[in-house]
């Protein structure tokens, strides 16, 4: 057999940001928790595991070195769990199943059990309730009523709650429920309140007629899934209405468009894809699972040229198929029907990264018509090779078993049932030093935090090197943009670079469901593409993206409104870093309150801590001093609290401007948290994260707060705020991933 000394190793060139991430997340540990390999290693590991898939010793080590350069040259890498897990006899090196869940109790309790398995080893999970009958049913057996799917979908994320994906992160799930089925409203609004199925992604499986009947005002039948008898019905528009309306407030439900899907569907007679995985770009058969990996398809731009370098694009290709193939054949599955189904089909996703990085090597930007023509030219070239890789590889190995109940029998003798599959890249993007995927850039700059609690802005290169060339580079500029400011808004910049750096959310939605749609006809499987939307974005907007995205053969779409729900996902840390102006004195002065005064006095809770704050005015009605009251008198938060107050009242008798001093303090993260009585700030971060942000509604400026304020999901490793790319929480400053 192979051994990793057996290649040739060459050093691989990361970022200080990629080498933390593998360090924290890939790279193997002893027994005390010390790091025992380095990047090399891993990809060492990793190649020679693959390679071991190949029927000879000498394709074997052939293989792993071909293997190894693709990824130390981070041309190509593949999904999460094959970087962790392959070569080490632990976990599965697939990211995505899907589960069956039939109308029994028994099937219930035995797919909960698959998905625990499934999710301990490091696998994501989608589910279809469509097959469940609606709540209230009658259950002859046991003459009792039925649960319904949105009971089901509780008790399967609490079997999450409990799993930690191969140890390396929560349960990442999908739950899917058909639009025509009776319990379709009570499954729409099933996160409306921010706690139930915080482990779910949520998707209504919607069908053409459905989507006709909404454009044409008509009703719509829904049906019991076990014979299709009429259940009532519904106003179809009515209801696209309201769910545009439930995404735009909480980011739930998405949709799958689920005739599309079929349409494409390469083995109808194993039956119909009813789910997908958790970021919807996989769209999967009962107990199947996908393979997946990327490549960074910036690397191959040549600037002398000004264009791609195809030939060596479609060689990465062919390896990358390959690649993924072995895996297949190598990997080990939880249980047995899963492994019967991935090897009877072998499934594979070749997708991409690095396209906002192309994007802006080429000059073009995101949001225009070359850029489309581009991304079309791009992904037919990769999907061509792709296939014809894959029927190589039949003939070399043979099809896949399933071949002859394929849509392909009698034609083309692939390999595998699918080649192509556009999938989160949020981590491995991180090691190759790529943008995330197909998106645009979410944002030009992020606060970094330091070992030694330091925050430095990161900024793009890209960027940075445009700034300077072109002579608008300066701190300012870009510790404005790490912390919330937009590109538009730098009068600074020149418009052109301002197109061409355009970030998610300066973007019509419209570019971005054009550009999945451009993608979208030259793969296979789908697209993981969030389309990101302004906080001022109206529901109106959601159902136009829905509508086009349907028009437009989209297989299913996600959108993200900035801010829009209690526990919001954003990418930009808080403060301001830039405040000094270096070699100028500054002499305070301290504004005192008059003896007798007004004040505000507010009660709050924060989980199930109460507590009060109370607000001293200047004659002016501006705030003077704060007192803060909890009701753990001498605890440990009680003594901060009653710090931070006293320190708040001298910056703002010294004349600190309250939004400065909020933006310091909201977002910071301590127990007691969670959710409030407040409507306006329903989910808190800590009580300091709750008190600064109600100063800043009462006495500051609401809109000088960026839109995540509204929220505090940040990430649960390093504190910083998470984002919404490729349908995935995401963070950018330590590579925390809920699904890649």
């Amino acid at each position: 057999m192979v051994a990793t000394e057996d290649l040739r190793i060459t050093p691989v060139t990361l970022t200080e940001n990629a080498r933390t991430v593998l360090e924290r997340r890939y790279l193997l540990r002893d027994a005390q928790g010390i790091v025992v390999e380095t990047a090399e290693g891993l990809l060492a590991r990793v190649a020679t595991a693959i390679g071991a898939a190949e029927t000879t010793e000498d394709a074997r080590r052939a293989w792993a070195q071909r293997f190894y350069d693709e990824m130390a040259a981070l041309r190509f890498l593949p999904n999460s769990p094959t970087l962790m897990n392959a070569g080490t006899g632990q976990g599965t090196l697939a990211a995505c199943f899907v589960l069956p869940v039939e109308d029994t109790l028994e099937s219930i309790m035995s797919t909960a059990d698959a998905a625990a398995m499934v999710q301990k080893y490091g696998g994501g999970t989608g589910f279809s309730f469509s097959r469940l009958r609606g709540k209230g049913e009658a259950i002859r057996t046991t003459h009792g009523a039925a649960c319904g799917p949105v009971s089901v979908l509780r008790h399967y994320d609490d079997v999450s709650r409990l799993v930690t994906q191969g140890g390396k992160r929560e349960g990442a799930n999908m739950g899917v429920l058909r639009v025509d089925h009776p319990d379709i409203e009570e499954f729409i609004r099933a996160k409306n309140d921010g706690v139930t199925a915080t482990r779910f992604n949520i998707s209504v499986a919607v069908t053409d007629a459905f989507m006709e009947a909404a454009a044409g005002g008509e009703r719509f039948t829904l049906r019991d899934p076990r014979d299709g008898a009429p259940r009532g019905d519904v106003d179809a528009r009515a209801l696209l209405r309201q769910i545009a309306h439930d995404a735009w407030t909480t980011g739930d439900p998405g949709l799958i468009f689920l005739d599309t899907i079929n349409h494409t569907n390469p083995t109808p007679a194993l039956g119909a894809i009813e789910a997908t995985n958790p970021c919807g770009e996989v769209p999967l058969l009962p107990w199947e699972a996908c393979t997946l990996g990327s490549i960074n398809v910036a690397l191959f731009w040549d600037a002398d040229r000004g264009d791609l370098n195809w030939e060596a694009l479609r060689e990465t290709v062919r390896i990358a198929v390959r690649f993924l193939d072995n895996v297949v054949e190598v990997n080990e599955f939880p249980v047995p029907q899963i492994t019967e189904a991935v090897r009877g089909n072998r499934k594979i996703g070749v997708g991409l990264m690095g396209w906002a990085d192309l994007l802006v090597a080429a000059g073009l930007p995101y949001a225009s018509e070359e850029a489309l023509a581009l991304a079309g030219r791009l992904m037919s070239t990769v999907s061509t090779t792709a296939d014809e890789t894959s029927e190589a590889l039949g003939a070399e190995k043979g099809t896949f078993p399933n071949w002859d109940r394929s849509v392909y029998a009698g034609g083309p003798r692939y390999r595998n049932a699918t080649r192509t599959c556009i999938a989160p890249t949020g981590t491995i993007a991180i090691l190759a030093g790529a943008s995330s995927g197909i998106e645009p850039y979410f944002s030009l700059a992020h606060v970094r935090r330091m070992g030694d609690g330091t925050l430095l802005p990161e900024v793009n290169e890209a960027f940075r090197a445009v700034a300077r060339e072109r002579g608008f580079a300066s701190a300012g500029l870009f510790d404005d943009l790490a912390h919330g400011a937009r590109l538009s808004e730098a009068e600074e910049v020149p418009g052109d670079v301002r197109a061409r750096f355009a970030t998610a959310h300066e973007i019509e939605p419209e570019w971005h469901v054009r550009m999945q749609a451009a993608f979208q006809q030259y793969t296979d499987l789908a697209v993981s593409k969030t389309v990101n939307l302004p906080n001022n974005a109206t529901p109106e907007q959601v159902l136009e993206v829905y509508t086009l995205a349907h028009r437009l053969g989209c297989k299913g779409v996600t959108v993200y409104r900035d801010g829009s729900r209690a526990m919001q996902v954003l990418a930009h840390a808080d403060g301001d870093t830039s405040d000094a102006m270096p070699g100028v004195p500054v002499s305070p002065a301290r504004r005192h309150l008059p003896d007798e005064r007004h004040s505000i006095t507010h009660k709050f809770r924060v989980g199930d801590q109460e507590g009060y704050v109370t607000v001293g005015l200047f004659e002016d009605g501006r705030p003077g001093e704060v007192f803060l009251k909890i009701a753990k008198e001498g605890s440990t938060v009680s003594g901060l609290t009653d710090a931070v107050a006293l320190l708040t009242s001298l910056s703002l008798q010294y004349g600190v401007d309250l939004d400065k001093i909020a933006t310091k303090l909201e977002q910071t993260r301590f127990e007691p948290y969670g959710v409030t009585s407040n409507p306006e700030i329903p989910f808190a971060t800590s009580i300091l994260d709750y008190v600064f942000r109600w100063l800043r509604l009462r006495f500051g400026d609401p809109d000088a707060a960026p839109a995540m304020h509204s929220s505090g999901l940040t990430c649960p490793d390093c504190g910083q705020q998470l984002q919404a790319v490729e349908q995935c929480l995401t963070c950018a400053a330590c590579g925390f991933s809920r699904c890649s």
